[in-house]
């Protein structure tokens, strides 16, 4: 009995040893992990953009990239993705500048950081306009008070994402914005956005 005993349990040991191995094979197999690691896959370009506003003298930044995501080498979508500071002393935030033909589908805000989340929303506003003359067709601001008066500062990252409206006949071959910071009281006239940074990027691949 001793010695079936013997024989026996090494052999469940081995069974055990080979099932392990197995599961762990399979688990990282190259073309599993491939599939889990795929990375830029829908990304048809990106460009980084970066302002402060110095005429304010204000310690307000916005740092961040555009993507333009899509299939078969067309734009179906933009995202983007920015950490932002603004100045205790600022009132104008930051704002992104939309143009025509894109709408705001998304908006993902941790500003301030030092609030709680469920407060981020008093901070962030979006604006539209019906009017087809303009450049830009929608606004996002970000730690911008209306009434000039500043609104404590922070730090955060934003995201937004954008789609193309689908109503639209033509799609544009460069996707054009405007992202601008700081305020600053010029002449008795307040004056918000007083920096800017103007991204264009292709929205087809070359």
């Amino acid at each position: 009995m001793n010695i079936r005993r013997r024989f026996i349990l090494p052999a469940v040991a081995l069974i055990a040893i080979a099932a392990v191995t197995l599961v762990i094979w399979i688990s990282f197999r190259p073309e599993q992990a491939v599939r889990h690691a795929a990375a830029n896959e829908s990304v048809i370009h990106s460009e980084t953009f970066a302002v402060t506003a110095v005429s304010g003298q204000l310690d307000t930044t916005a740092k961040g990239t555009l993507f333009v995501l899509g299939g078969e080498g067309e734009a179906k979508q933009i995202r983007i993705v920015a950490s932002i500071e603004v100045d205790p002393d600022d009132w104008g935030g930051i704002a992104f500048n939309i143009p025509k033909q894109w709408y705001v589908s998304n908006i993902l805000s941790s500003y301030p950081d030092s609030k709680a989340q469920s407060d981020s929303d008093d901070y962030v506003s979006t604006w539209m306009t019906a009017d087809t003359d303009v450049e830009w067709h929608a606004r996002v601001e970000v730690g911008r008070d209306r009434s000039y008066k500043p609104a404590e500062g922070g730090t955060g990252t934003v995201v937004i994402d954008l789609v193309h409206d689908q109503e639209a006949e033509t799609l544009q071959e460069t996707f054009k914005m405007v992202v601008e910071v700081g305020s600053k009281d010029k002449n008795g006239i307040k004056v918000m956005g007083t920096d800017f940074v103007e991204i264009a990027i292709p929205l087809q691949r070359p």
